[in-house]
């Protein structure tokens, strides 16, 4: 059963950014920003970054209230405190933007390590907010972990991660799995060619989005599923509370996509 515990309207805003890091939800701010929500949906800041922004992804530092943000239309990172809104921007190297990042990244201390759709890999050191290429040799000697990582997942390919949680299929095996290198966690369940576009894992089931339902599965099976009956279809969702099965949904609506709806569940199994 899925129950809904908070739901709020938002207008004048057109959110396609949603993430939920250390407590705190993340949503863009049109074009400019970001808003920082609390779990109960009410807003708590506005870190106000620059005019045209537009933010493919957020990665989160595991450890710290941190984010960096992907902007390739802008050619940039933004480096961002959660706790005190400093922000320091990051100009890409030349010929970065022409290949998108892979969903793999690796942070560890003030070290963020990319993996570029061509193979090649970017670090990020946020004592200098300096950007530099990286070459595999590099990567296999100083950072040996991402690299064992690396090709861990090298038959998969990666729907998306937070650094130490990975949602990957085996196209081979008809196979949707998620992995937790920390905890040493893995759970997988076979897959039709109608996956949805996006998957999370969350308290022992998967949560697969399509733009008029979730479905949530378990054991390959549909143990509830969650309807939108309005012209608001899911966007993106995102877990909070991993011990009592919360998440956050996004949903916009199709006749106006300034007009946006938050909603907080809890799946009861």
């Amino acid at each position: 059963m899925i129950t809904l515990k908070k739901e709020c309207l938002l207008e004048d805003n057109d959110i396609y950014i949603l993430e939920y890091h250390k407590e705190v939800l993340i949503v863009n701010n049109n074009y400019s920003g970001i808003h920082l929500y609390s779990k109960d949906l009410v807003l708590q800041n506005t870190i106000n970054i620059f005019e045209g922004i537009l933010i493919h992804d957020v990665y989160t530092n595991p450890h710290k209230n941190e984010i960096i943000l992907y902007c390739p239309d802008n050619e940039v990172f933004v480096y961002i405190n959660l706790d005190t809104s400093f922000q320091k921007t990051i100009n890409f190297l030349e010929g970065m933007d022409e290949y998108g990042l892979s969903n793999i990244y690796f942070w560890s201390g003030n070290e963020v390590i990319f993996l570029c759709d061509n193979k090649t890999y970017y670090k990020i050191d946020i004592d200098f907010f300096s950007l530099q290429k990286l070459s595999r040799q590099v990567i296999k000697k100083d950072y040996p972990s991402f690299h064992t990582l690396l090709s861990d997942l090298s038959e998969y390919t990666v729907l998306n991660s937070d650094a130490e949680t990975f949602m990957c299929i085996d196209k081979n095996y008809n196979e949707l799995f998620y992995l937790d290198y920390t905890n040493k966690i893995k759970s997988s369940i076979s897959f039709s060619s109608k996956l949805g576009h996006e998957v999370i894992y969350l308290q022992g089931v998967f949560l697969v989005v399509h733009e008029e339902f979730i479905q949530v599965i378990k054991e390959g099976e549909e143990i509830a599923r969650l309807d939108t009956l309005t012209t608001y279809i899911f966007l993106r969702v995102r877990k909070t509370i991993e011990k009592r099965g919360e998440f956050i949904v996004l949903r916009g609506d199709k006749a106006n996509p300034q007009n946006c709806i938050l909603s907080r569940y809890e799946i009861i199994c």
